[in-house]
């Protein structure tokens, strides 16, 4: 299990700098050099030593928690790129390794140099420290010391020369044949400003670390999730299964999406497909940076091949992202070879939501209430270029206001479940009785502005799809109308220059529907 950093909203300023409490000493996502204190040097990811601040390795630390003076009981990854430091005994004796194998070290306050740390590792009875030996000509190297000394002694120094690292890892959970991240990587919110967001990773090994064995990589969409707890990279997602059970394990790549993860102070562009969509690419083109780096995969010749998973409001997201791809032209040429998409399969998404409202609207009902206020919020945050300085709030009655249904979706404390029922018991389930009179007037201002945000999301016109796209469905879903179906065949099927398959799922109840989906995922139906 991973815990998500409850400092991490800190992480944009990347890292903070030495307290004067003697408290906070190295954030996880900031960059450091380590230097000895006996001898003033600093340690290289090769092994050795440099006198050359400049010209150090930049190290980063891997944790649950910030590292503090009074409290340094656990374990850490202290990783460079393509390396991870640690001391080995595989009981053939002691030796300093800097390789993508992860290990864990334990730091420990020095007990005679203020704000310093001890590396300590441990085989069986038998505990070392990273160590400095000097040679009588004043030849250095890294030793596994018995004994403590200021030559064992480290300093983080915040680095005056940090790389432009496009990612940070908050955790990493390794096993005999995989290591698994959560990962903030760098990307830009619905204005266009830069900020970091969060999602999952996992990837095979051949053994604890160390290198890839995947041929593909498998891109996940999540389905609405409302609920901090059930972030991607808190908690390993439904999708994990497709990952685990899989006899030929992928590279798996999963987004927060903004308004969730790191960002969960802010509203989610729910199913506003240009921005999720943008957002979510953004997380897979540097996954390739952080393979590259640690697992010795290089994606950049095409040889990797990814497929697009997503159910719900993820079918929407993961079929906006091949859009994306092969059309933006923030896609560089690159970047798209390295991605290589080659199919996408997605299971009852909105892929037009402005029939989707319009079916809603029509039948003045919803089979799951928290599905329109989480739209009609998506599409203000999502698209401000359209809606200015119009809140979403403008969108609901009264009645829906003073229930406090918005706050209860922005804490970020409920399912979506908790949320339909607080929505059922404010008797605002209701089209009617959830919006306001001027959201229900088509000709409004504020309704031309959704109708106009809402067209903008709609998937099944406007582009010619090049991968080949499976799309799972039930007709008598009973949350996303059967006419999203219709709407992308009918649009698409004289556009796609790949494979346009629909194949129908055993269930007609929306949750039971993605579960049948998913269950084919697990077992490889993506690759079919």
């Amino acid at each position: 299990m991973r815990y998500l950093l409850s400092f991490l909203l800190a992480l944009a300023l990347a890292f903070s700098a030495w307290g004067a409490d003697n408290d906070i000493a190295v954030m996880p996502g900031g960059q450091y050099v380590l230097r000895n204190v006996a001898t003033g040097s600093y340690l290289m990811k090769d092994g050795t030593t440099t006198h050359d601040e400049r010209a150090a390795s930049n190290w980063r630390v891997v944790t649950n928690d910030t590292i503090r003076y009074d409290n340094p009981e656990q374990h850490y990854y202290i990783h460079s790129d393509e390396t991870i430091l640690q001391l080995n005994n595989s009981g053939g004796g002691w030796s300093v390794k800097f390789s993508p194998k992860a290990n864990t070290t334990k730091l420990l306050s020095s007990e005679t140099t203020p704000r310093a740390f001890k590396l300590r590792y441990r085989f069986m009875a038998d505990t070392r420290y990273m160590n400095v030996e000097v040679d009588a000509e004043g030849g250095e190297r890294i030793t596994a010391a018995h004994t403590s000394s200021p030559y064992n002694d480290w300093e983080f120094v915040p680095t005056s020369h940090p790389r432009d690292y496009r990612y940070r890892l908050m955790s990493m959970d390794r096993s005999s044949d995989n290591t698994k991240y959560g990962v903030a990587y760098l990307s830009h919110d619905p204005k266009g400003k830069p900020i970091w967001l969060s999602g999952w990773m996992a990837v095979p090994t051949a053994d604890e670390g160390g290198a890839s064995v995947a041929d593909h990589v498998l891109f996940s969409a999540h389905y609405t999730l409302t609920k901090s707890s059930q972030w991607p990279s808190v908690s390993d997602p439904l999708d994990s299964y497709s990952f685990n059970f899989a006899s030929n394990k992928p590279v798996m790549v999963e987004p927060d999406y903004y308004g969730c993860g790191i960002t969960e102070q802010f509203d989610n562009p729910y199913c506003a497909a240009d921005i999720m969509a943008e957002e979510s690419v953004d997380m897979l083109v540097i996954a390739h940076d952080l393979l590259r780096d640690l697992h010795q995969m290089d994606c950049s010749a095409g040889d990797f091949p990814t497929y697009g998973i997503g159910s719900s409001q993820g079918a929407s997201i993961i079929l906006a992202c091949q859009r994306y791809v092969e059309n933006s032209p923030k896609v560089s040429e690159a970047e798209r070879k390295a991605i290589n998409w080659v199919r996408t399969c997605a299971c009852a998404g909105a892929y037009n939501p402005l029939a989707t409202l319009s079916f809603y609207y029509v039948r003045d009902k919803v089979a799951v209430a928290n599905v329109v206020p989480q739209l009609l919020m998506g599409m203000v945050v999502g698209y401000p270029d359209i809606f200015g300085d119009t809140p979403a709030e403008a969108y609901f009655s009264d009645a829906f206001l003073e229930a406090g249904i918005l706050e209860k979706i922005r804490c970020k404390q409920y399912s979506s479940e908790e949320i339909s029922d607080f929505i059922h018991t404010a008797n605002c389930s209701t089209i009617s009785a959830m919006l306001s009179d001027e959201a229900k007037d088509m000709n409004s201002e504020i309704s031309q502005k959704l109708l106009k945000a809402l067209a903008q999301s709609n998937l099944t016109r406007d582009w010619s799809p090049r991968a080949d796209i499976v799309l799972y469905y039930h007709p008598n879903d009973d949350v996303v109308p059967h006419l999203n179906l219709v709407s992308f065949v009918n649009g698409m099927k004289d556009r796609c220059q790949g494979k346009l398959e629909t194949r129908q799922t055993v269930l007609s109840v929306h949750v039971m529907a993605c579960a049948d989906f998913f269950a084919r995922m697990i077992f490889g139906s993506y690759k079919e």
